[in-house]
C-alpha cells in the first residue's frame, strides 16, 4: 500500500486520535494518578491549591463582605476557579508521565522533556530562594523562568495530545504567571508566607534528595 494512500492515512489519523482519547480518560483515572504522583507531591500540590485560594480570597476581598449570601458565593467562585487551574495541572503532569513511561515521545520531545526538567529544577531553586530572602526577589526572573517552562511543555505536548491540553496548559500558566499572584505570595509582608513556608520545605527537601 502506498505511503500516500488515503486510507491509510485515514487509518493513522484514527489510531491517534483513539489513543488520544484514551490517554485523556487515563489522566482521570485516581489510581492512575496515584501511580504518578506520589504522596509527598500529593501534599505539595494540595498546597498550592490552598495557596492559590487564599490569594484570591484575599485579593478580592471576600472576607471583609458583610454580606453572608454574598461571601459564601464568592468564596464558591474561588474555589471553583482554583480547582479547574488545579485539575488541568495534574492533568497534564499524568499525561507527561504516561507519555513518558510508555515511550509515546519522539526524540525531539524527549529533548525537549530532559531540558524541561533542568529548567524546572531552576526555576524551584529560585522560588526558595525567593521566599527565603525576600529582598532578593526578582518578578522578571520568574517569569522567565515559567515562560521556558511553559513553552518546553508546550513543544513536548503539541504532537501527541490533543488541543484540550494546550488550552490547559494556557489556563494553568496564565494563574500561575499573573505578576499581582507572584508579587503577593513573595513580598515580605505577605499574608501567605505560612503556606508558602510549608511549600518551600517540601520543594527544599526534594532538592536535598536531588528529586527535582
Amino acid at each position: 500500500m502506498s505511503q500516500h494512500d488515503p486510507h491509510n492515512k485515514n487509518s493513522k489519523s484514527m489510531v491517534v486520535s483513539a489513543q488520544k482519547k484514551l490517554l485523556s480518560q487515563i489522566s482521570t483515572s485516581k489510581s492512575v494518578q496515584k501511580t504518578f504522583l506520589d504522596e509527598e507531591t500529593n501534599k505539595l500540590l494540595q498546597l498550592f491549591s490552598d495557596l492559590s485560594r487564599e490569594y484570591l480570597i484575599v485579593k478580592e476581598g471576600v472576607d471583609l463582605l458583610d454580606n453572608k449570601k454574598e461571601k459564601e458565593k464568592e468564596t464558591t467562585g474561588v474555589k471553583e476557579r482554583v480547582h479547574k487551574v488545579h485539575k488541568d495541572l495534574i492533568k497534564l503532569m499524568v499525561k507527561i508521565s504516561v507519555l513518558a513511561s510508555q515511550h509515546q515521545l519522539n526524540g525531539e520531545e524527549l529533548d525537549c522533556l530532559i531540558e524541561l526538567r533542568e529548567k524546572f529544577h531552576k526555576f524551584v531553586m529560585t522560588f526558595v530562594t525567593y521566599h527565603q530572602m525576600p529582598d532578593c526577589y526578582n518578578r522578571e526572573i520568574l517569569a522567565k523562568q515559567l515562560e521556558a517552562i511553559r513553552s518546553h511543555v508546550s513543544k513536548v505536548i503539541d504532537r501527541p495530545l490533543s488541543d484540550k491540553s494546550g488550552i490547559r496548559l494556557e489556563n494553568v500558566f496564565t494563574f500561575f504567571m499573573d505578576p499581582n499572584y507572584l508579587d503577593a505570595i513573595f513580598r515580605r509582608n505577605s499574608p501567605h508566607k505560612k503556606l508558602m513556608g510549608e511549600i518551600c520545605d517540601i520543594l527544599q527537601n526534594q532538592l536535598n534528595q536531588k528529586l527535582i
